[in-house]
């Protein structure tokens, strides 16, 4: 276990002795009292008075705790672990878990550490605010030290808003997964987007080239006016407007044609059931029933033609969804199945061909005229998109040119290493196990391309290195979509309905946990990615930020007994 053991600096400014100074001084009297001194000499030893002693020494019988417990706790080392302890529980509950100080107290109780600490709702609170006072000024101390030495670089954002029902705005770099705006507002136009952004970089080193969202006028106003970088529309919001015009209206056919199907069967079943009570009685069926048979095979007939027409809506909704799919595997600057770049021509193309299988489906099944209009708005967002792709080719022979390589390297990382890279990325994303595995396979391949290619193994192993940090730059460059702002604001949304307010302060604190503390599985947070360098340890700082808990109040009853 990790201790701070400078902790003696931040005890409770209301008591005159810190609670570690006086475990130690403890041990000083305890060590006086061996020597064969008296109790007046021992504390005068110690500097405190000898009542003040006398009540150190018997305080720890009134804990209800056994004698080691109570030896432990009372102990310089047992206070450091107390302070952990109670430090570690609070985080975890109440910062990271969002559960309220009524749980930490449950905690202490349950653990038997309410003897040793206070737990009153209203100090546990004062703490609680404390300890997201700390949170918020190491985030403001550490974005100061790494601001100073991150090195340049170009970025892209992903934007977005939630409603608590108070506008919060979220921006996030996507490739280190580092916040960089999320505060309340009480707009959120393009002014007020563009005012956020500015004052989050005005002190880091970084230029934002790309900004990701949905098609809201303000984001989009504030990405090409404001700040005129390439603005990347979400591929998810195009995807979604297909959803919203196939889904229900499909299902809606397919639950008509099941019951039309349904009303076929039970109407040739009552004129068999007809025919049978005829026959059974050796009964003429009455006028009305002259031509029963062909009564019998027209419903046959009829449940055929409804059957058929079943399947064929059926398939129409199959065939749409199936395009719906391709669209998002087709819109990649690598061929998923390959790793070949794409042209812009090419995905333009193909994205063309799945849009009109999609309108033709819904055509065929006589979809309403709502669902046409948000299938128009799908194929807008879509040719929006094609930008991204002309924009994300544009920039890699940029960044690419800008390494002055030869015509064979500059072959190689075009069509080896930033493909392969790319597909790495890919793969750490895609749906199912078999399709990563496809995917880190053929990124495997592609990689190993290098090795057997003498123009590359011929190259300084420093230069090889500056190759591979722009190629991992060129491959992390093109941004589908803000799932990452998306998911953040369902977290949000979370934390916001279990506290019913996110003030000012807490928002704070969870943006710095997010930043500083949350780490991915190779061991790295969001700042350290985006900063290029390790920030201190929070919950290190916290350690040695706060005050020790305080002593627990002796109960009125204790009290009254006690008189």
């Amino acid at each position: 276990m990790t201790v701070c053991n400078d902790l003696s600096v931040n005890a409770n400014t209301k008591a005159r002795y810190a609670r570690l100074d006086i475990a130690e001084k403890v041990v000083d009297i305890k060590s006086a009292l061996n020597k064969n001194r008296n109790k007046s000499e021992a504390a005068r030893s110690v500097g405190v008075p000898r009542s003040t002693a006398r009540y150190w020494l018997n305080r720890k019988a009134k804990t209800g705790l056994s004698p080691d417990a109570i030896a432990f706790f009372e102990s310089p080392a047992g206070t450091v672990v107390l302070h952990q302890l109670t430090i570690a529980a609070q985080f975890a509950i109440t910062q990271l878990a969002g559960g309220g100080v009524d749980i930490y107290a449950q905690f202490l109780e349950l653990s038997l550490l309410d003897r040793l600490v206070a737990s009153s709702h209203g100090t546990l609170h004062e703490q609680n605010v404390a300890m997201e006072d700390a949170i918020n000024q190491f985030g403001l101390q550490e974005r100061q030290t790494l601001a100073a030495q991150m090195p340049e670089k170009e970025i892209s954002v992903c934007e977005d808003e939630t409603f608590h029902p108070e506008i919060c705005l979220v921006a996030i770099e996507p490739v280190s997964n580092f916040i960089l705006v999320e505060e309340y507002s009480e707009k959120c136009d393009s002014a007020t987007w563009t005012a956020a952004i500015n004052r989050a970089i005005s002190d880091l080193r970084v230029k934002i080239i790309q900004s990701t969202s949905d098609e809201g006028t303000g984001l989009v106003k504030h990405a090409t006016k404001d700040l005129e970088v390439h603005h990347s529309s979400d591929l998810f919001h195009g995807l979604q407007e297909i959803t919203r015009a196939i889904s229900a209206p499909f299902n809606s056919k397919i639950k008509q044609a099941v019951a039309a199907l349904d009303e076929s069967k039970m109407s040739l079943v009552g004129l068999e059931n007809e025919l049978k009570k005829y026959t059974r009685t050796n009964q003429s069926p009455p006028d009305s029933w002259t031509g029963l048979d062909q009564k019998i095979t027209n419903a046959e007939e009829n449940i055929a033609i409804k059957f058929e027409e079943l399947q064929e809506v059926t398939q129409l909704q199959d065939d749409a969804k199936e395009a719906k799919i391709e669209l998002g595997k087709i819109y990649h600057p690598y061929d998923l199945n390959t790793g070949t770049p794409q042209p812009v021509e090419i995905i333009k193309e193909l994205i063309e061909s799945k849009l009109t299988k999609i309108e033709l489906a819904a055509i065929d099944a006589q979809l309403p005229e709502r669902s046409m209009d948000r299938l128009k708005k799908a194929r807008r967002v879509f040719n929006l998109m094609m930008s991204t792709i002309v924009f994300y080719w544009a920039t890699v022979a940029r960044y690419v040119t800008e390494l002055g390589l030869s015509p064979e390297l500059t072959a190689l990382m075009n069509d080896v290493l930033i493909p392969g890279l790319y597909l790495q990325k890919a793969s750490k994303k895609a749906k199912s196990a078999a399709e990563r595995k496809r995917l880190a396979k053929l990124a495997s391949e592609l990689l190993a391309r290098l090795d057997i290619a003498e123009v590359w193994c011929n190259l300084p192993p420093a230069q090889c290195d500056r190759i591979r940090a722009v190629a991992h730059q060129c491959a992390q460059l093109f941004q589908r979509s803000s799932s990452c702002v998306e998911g953040r604001n369902g977290y949000l949304s979370l934390r916001h309905h279990s506290s019913h307010l996110l003030s000012k302060r807490k928002l704070g604190a969870l943006t710095v946990i997010h930043n500083y503390f949350i780490k991915r599985s190779d061991k790295t947070t969001a700042a350290e990615r985006f900063f290029e360098s390790k920030p201190s340890d929070l919950f290190e700082y916290l350690l040695g930020n706060l005050d020790i808990a305080t002593r627990p109040a002796a109960k009125r009853r204790d009290i009254k007994m006690a008189a």
